[in-house]
């Protein structure tokens, strides 16, 4: 390849430079501190993984060698568009990388430097390895074990951080108030990083980047929050990637809570190896996130995996999207503490052993304790919540035809068997054999958003 780019004059180019017998100690300096490597085995690939750097490697020689994820191998490069390709791939604009490495042009300028070069012959020599079996040494593991996300969870009460690893493992996690202004959130979020920033030294935790799962609908791409939950007081038409990775000097990727816990099944929970299917987040409200041919679907407007607003009815219960009919109206945890509370108010919610005022605050969790000991009105109002949301995932299945269905949350347990029997009732014949299980993750929001930082800021194979 520097045989053939020599031909063409590239060393004329204002943006090339040639090195050789670069000593090891600025070696190890230029490849931790690069943008991008790109080349074959003999650029030093291997030792630039190591950095975490990424590095696009051309040709076959690394086959079966130790690899990080990081290292995107390109084996049949015979013309540069397959290089822009990998490099699209790796950099596209669907993640905000572009604005990761130094000014956060550094990309870009790789583009037009390798579309400057005119080359009509291939770009290294033909040659190939025969097929060995794949190999990760113990030292590269645990490289990758260290590498880690910061995670930040906004919720309607509480704003939390935690210190992912690359194995899923949270190494310390923080919680505070989520304050009811942008200016001290703003403030919260970037003291809270800063002080796990510090912990992550001292946990022998190499921080990869920042990322964040919140309530609403999320521009990923540009990392700003265009439409925020009624839970979050201003917090709409907010660019929360500049002030965060400003600060903090970090690449700063950010979804909805939903997409996260779509995510998180992905890389952690039921979802891996999963070419197509379905998370929902059974809370206070009702959530998820749709994974199609392995990516999450985002929408024209980014507005896909909104499944708490799939209506059921067309004139039902008022939401707080201010529609009606929609499935959150009748299954999340805040429309069942409202029928809870109705069937208090009027005395219908009697549970044995249990005595509860007027004046007492009444959950979900009551309804489900009345409904199962026999009360009859709790059941029907259950029985309504669960038909209601069976409804919907039969209407997800019907559109985006799924393998898994994945619930989590707090109701969780409880809506899984009745929403695999209106599945073997009301959906097509073809499937009903869709299975609906629970999520065996304990915090999927804050996995979701490490996993944005995990997958992206490392490197997949093309």
């Amino acid at each position: 390849m520097v045989r053939m780019m020599r031909k063409k004059g590239v060393e004329q180019h204002p943006n090339f430079r040639a090195m050789k017998h670069v000593p090891f100690e600025q070696f190890i300096q230029l490849v931790a501190h690069a943008g991008c490597v790109i080349g074959n085995s003999s650029c030093g690939v291997r030792e630039a993984g190591a950095f975490g750097t990424p590095v696009i490697n051309l040709g076959s020689r690394q086959t079966g060698r130790e690899t990080g994820e990081n290292v995107l191998h390109v084996r049949d490069a015979d013309t540069h568009n397959k290089i822009y390709h990998a490099l699209e791939l790796q950099f596209g604009k669907r993640y905000p990388c572009s604005k990761i490495y130094g000014d956060g042009n550094a990309v870009p300028r790789i583009l037009k430097f390798l579309r400057s070069i005119k080359l009509d012959e291939p770009l290294q020599k033909t040659f190939c390895f025969p097929p060995v079996k794949e190999a990760f040494s113990q030292d590269i593991d645990h490289i990758l074990e260290t590498q880690s996300a910061l995670a930040v969870d906004l919720g309607g009460t509480n704003l939390r951080v935690a210190i992912v690893s690359m194995r899923g493992k949270i190494m310390k996690k923080y919680c505070k108030p989520n304050p009811k202004t942008y200016e001290s959130r703003i403030q919260l979020i970037l003291s809270m990083c800063e002080d796990a920033l510090q912990d992550a030294v001292r946990l022998n935790c190499r921080i990869l980047g920042v990322g964040v799962s919140t309530g609403g609908r999320v521009n990923p791409q540009e990392g700003v929050i265009l439409h925020s939950t009624k839970l979050i007081q201003e917090w709409s038409s907010v660019d929360l990637r500049t002030p965060l990775s400003d600060t903090l000097h970090l690449p700063v990727w950010l979804d909805n809570d939903g997409n996260c816990a779509a995510l998180a099944e992905r890389k952690f929970g039921h979802g891996q190896g999963v070419e197509n299917f379905v998370a929902i987040i059974t809370g206070t409200g009702i959530g998820g996130g749709i994974v199609h041919h392995h990516e999450l679907v985002h929408g024209s407007t980014f507005c896909a995996g909104e499944l708490g607003h799939i209506m059921v009815s067309l004139d039902g219960p008022e939401c707080t999207c201010g529609s009606r009919g929609c499935v959150e109206a009748y299954a999340s945890g805040v429309a069942l503490q409202r029928e809870a509370k109705r069937l208090h108010d009027e005395d219908l919610l009697s549970l044995e052993g249990v005595e509860l005022k007027k004046v007492e605050a009444v959950s979900a969790v009551h309804l489900i304790s009345a409904a199962r000991q026999g009360n009859t009105n709790a059941q029907a109002v259950l029985k309504t919540a669960s038909t209601a949301l069976g409804v919907a995932v039969v209407n997800i299945l019907h559109m985006m035809n799924p393998s898994l269905v994945i619930l989590s949350g707090v109701l969780a347990s409880y809506y899984q068997s009745p929403i695999q029997d209106i599945i073997s009732q009301r959906a097509l014949v073809s499937s009903q054999s869709i299975k609906v299980v629970t999520s065996d993750l304990e915090e999927p929001a804050l996995l979701g958003a490490a996993s944005m930082v995990l997958d992206y800021s490392t490197r997949r194979t093309y």
